[in-house]
């Protein structure tokens, strides 16, 4: 009968072992026994490990993308700082909260152009220097309620540009968009409205939509206090300064929602605004 391989393997001999050899076995096992052992990691747990700010299996960090910064409110405001989204997507005010609105088509030409001309460029601007939707849509709808710019001013009052904004707070909030020579925001090119949309988007960004609306309607006084009323007309509102600033905010949401239904709606002249009075 044939051998199975087993049984033709040779038989196994242990090699003798000294007793020198046998502490150093001996010692090795014992340390061996004596190691902590790393505990065993549920493979859920390991994948959020390796997900969170723990290191992963390449031994490298990993990090969280930083959250936006939180919008804060200047010294000397009136209210705490509010986005302009925010101001933007709540433009749905009743009409007891805000100036008669109006929606018509406009013939008259705002600085030399027609109105189609100046949402267009603004808009346009705006997108083009990062602007959100509704930060574009509120500057198209102070730019629609301006009707061109007032040079009746003077002073730390005096008016540059579509959106009317004032010395004061050109200065004051305009950061790195000021231009050297303040006229250069009178001009009506696409260079000159990228200038005016520069300095607005700083402001509203630095000051909060709220106190920057507040400002373009009464100054520095309605900045820090936007309850005082500044005029003796008697058709401004006792709450004249909010009241401008919702009226703005529910004509950019129409311009908005008017965008994003067509956005050829640029172009024609139809114009939102409001029946504010001067004051």
């Amino acid at each position: 009968m044939a051998l199975s391989a087993i049984t033709q393997r040779p038989s196994f001999k242990p090699t003798p072992v000294t007793q020198t050899q046998q502490a150093s076995q001996t010692q090795q096992a014992s340390q061996t026994q004596q190691a902590p052992q790393p505990a065993a990691v549920h493979p859920l747990v390991q994948r959020f490990q390796t997900d969170s700010f723990e290191a992963g299996t390449s031994g490298t960090q990993k990090t969280q993308a930083a959250s936006p910064a939180p919008l804060t409110t200047p010294a000397g405001a009136g209210e705490a700082a509010i986005s302009t989204d925010s101001v933007v997507q709540a433009g749905t005010h009743g009409a007891d909260q805000v100036y008669p609105e109006l929606s018509y088509e406009e013939n008259q030409q705002y600085n030399g152009h027609p109105v189609g001309y100046w949402k267009t460029e603004v808009f346009n601007a705006a997108t083009k220097a990062g602007a959100s939707q509704e930060e574009a849509a509120l500057l198209v709808a102070q730019s629609m309620q301006e009707g061109g710019t007032d040079f009746s001013k003077n002073g730390s009052a005096t008016n540059f540009g579509p959106f009317n904004l004032n010395k004061d707070l050109i200065q004051s909030f305009g950061g790195d968009a000021v231009p050297g020579d303040l006229t250069q925001l009178n001009g009506t090119d696409s260079k000159a409205i990228e200038r005016n949309v520069g300095v607005a988007l700083n402001a509203m960004r630095s000051m909060g939509a709220n106190n920057y609306l507040h400002h373009v309607r009464g100054g520095a006084t309605n900045y820090t206090d936007p309850n005082q009323r500044l005029s003796s007309n008697v058709d401004v509102r006792n709450d004249d300064a909010h009241a401008f600033a919702r009226s703005l905010a529910n004509n950019a949401h129409k311009i908005l929602a008017a965008y994003q239904a067509d956005p050829s709606s640029l172009t024609t002249n139809h114009r939102f605004a409001s029946d504010i009075p001067a004051i």
